[in-house]
């Protein structure tokens, strides 16, 4: 009896090893940055332009206007097709990836953006296929804050300034 649950529990652990858990939305993101991937519904945002550029004021948009819901895929949301060409967002830096662990610094960091803070606890707030979110690639290291709100410019899905 003892040796069958050593090695029922053994094996459970052989299996939770070798298997992984798996990966986030934001983190298979970036393991996935410049691989292609089955549909492009979100993709990454770099960053064309000089740290100091402010946001460009264009019409703001909500989350609701950028993105289209639907329940029944995955995911639940994707870019709207009637995006203008150049639109502003405000949105709060979710959490970052440093470039270096992926050796894809040519255009720098990434960076998650959400529609809003949950509450002041960042490090508990998970993106899901529920939750829409931008993925942007910079290179501002350091201006860029997690957990702090910024009105970031797009044009033609290219980040082209932010400001707090």
């Amino acid at each position: 009896m003892r040796f069958s649950s050593l090695a029922a529990i053994v094996g459970l652990l052989a299996l939770a090893v070798t298997s992984g858990c798996g990966y986030l939305p934001s983190e298979d993101t970036v393991r996935m940055a410049g691989q292609p991937s089955a549909h492009a519904r979100i993709s990454v945002k770099p960053q064309t332009v000089s740290c100091g550029t402010p946001a460009r004021g264009f019409r703001t948009l909500g989350f609701k206007q950028v993105f289209t819901f639907n329940q029944s895929q995955n995911p639940a949301f994707s870019e709207s097709s009637k995006l203008p060409a150049q639109f502003d967002v405000y949105a709060y830096v979710w959490g970052h990836q440093d470039c270096r662990k992926t050796n894809s610094c040519d255009k720098g960091d990434y960076y998650w953006l959400i529609e809003r803070g949950p509450g002041n606890d960042f490090s508990t707030w998970v993106v899901t296929p529920q939750y829409p979110h931008f993925t942007i690639q910079s290179s501002c290291r350091g201006q860029l804050k997690v957990g702090e709100r910024y009105r970031f410019s797009f044009s033609r899905g290219k980040l082209v300034g932010f400001s707090r």
